[in-house]
């Protein structure tokens, strides 16, 4: 017979009883074959929804043993499809997309903030310098899409110096740091191997972060060596968080996200940035404040050097 080696799971019933059911039917309603057949209906479907649609008729999605079930009933026939997979990966689609418009929205916002300054009118050294950062968030957004998808690794590694980030950093940030009186204290005298733009993108979204949900003052950005690697973190004086991990997933925000604008996704993109390089993203509280960090595997060729709590460095 056709049906015992079809893909969908088919079952056929006659009045309220199992009549016949194939190997994926079986497989996906979680019974045995011989145990079910002549049975009644309910004891095979051990669902009400699919019980009431064998009996109304038409089409429904249901949740069954644990797998994601489209079912389609005419008179006599049950068929079924096992939809988990496919919506798995509509899932991650909808997933991706969310943190590709993220990654996205960063530099076209810088790009429309300079464009509105050259419109403006600048002096000629600043009409300089809005025009240098604009190709330089140009050449990163080309990169951007030179990366897609965001699936695959960071491309474009190098080994270079976190100090190189710093300027451009500051130069983005500067309007919010002068609309929240802070300011950002420096310590990233350390050496890495990535993808610059992808680092420059995580620290953009830490500092972004410290700016929209903690006090205004010093932002503190550390790095120091470890015999694994380089850490490096982004430092307020914010009240101490309870939880670090929760605001890691897409879409959770803060206890002092209300008043903020925001789609809490800049962790998770954080993190997924980190991932690439073959580091991590974490978070954990200081005596006074926060910090959230990144970490970077020591490379090939790299030179050891460790500073003691005396403050003596050793190779």
């Amino acid at each position: 017979m056709a049906w015992e080696a079809a893909r969908e799971g088919v079952l056929v019933f006659s009045e309220e009883r199992v009549v016949y059911l194939n190997p994926v039917a079986a497989a996906l309603l979680g019974v045995e074959r011989e145990k079910v057949l002549g049975r009644p209906l309910l004891l095979a479907l051990r669902d009400h929804k699919l019980e009431a649609l064998c009996h109304l008729g038409g089409e429904v999605t249901v949740e069954a043993r644990g797998r994601m079930l489209w079912a389609k009933s005419v008179p006599g026939v049950l068929l079924l499809w096992d939809q988990t997979e496919e919506q798995a990966r509509l899932e991650a689609l909808e997933e991706s997309s969310r943190v590709l418009a993220h990654e996205f929205r960063t530099p076209v916002t810088g790009m429309l903030s300079l464009l509105e300054a050259l419109q403006a009118g600048l002096s000629g050294a600043e009409h300089d310098e809005a025009l240098a950062l604009l190709y330089q968030e140009t050449q990163r957004l080309k990169r951007l899409v030179e990366d897609l998808p965001l699936t695959k690794r960071p491309s474009q590694e190098r080994t270079f110096a976190l100090e190189e980030l710093q300027p451009r950093l500051e130069r983005f940030l500067a309007p919010m740091l002068a609309e929240r009186g802070s300011w950002i204290a420096w310590d990233i005298r350390h050496t890495i191997r990535a993808n610059p733009d992808a680092v420059y993108q995580a620290l953009l979204n830490l500092l972004d972060n410290a700016l929209k949900y903690g006090p205004s003052g010093k932002i503190e950005v550390v790095s120091q060596e470890t015999p694994e690697g380089v850490w490096i973190e982004v430092r307020d004086r914010g009240q101490p968080l309870l939880e670090f991990e929760r605001l890691f997933q897409p879409g959770a925000r803060g206890m002092h996200a209300a008043n903020v604008r925001g789609t809490g996704l800049g962790l998770a993109l954080v993190r997924r940035l980190a991932s690439g390089w073959g580091g991590e993203a974490y978070g954990r509280a200081l005596a006074q404040g926060n910090a959230f960090g990144l970490t970077f595997p020591r490379y090939p060729g790299a030179k050891v050097v460790v500073q003691d709590p005396e403050g003596e460095t050793y190779a």
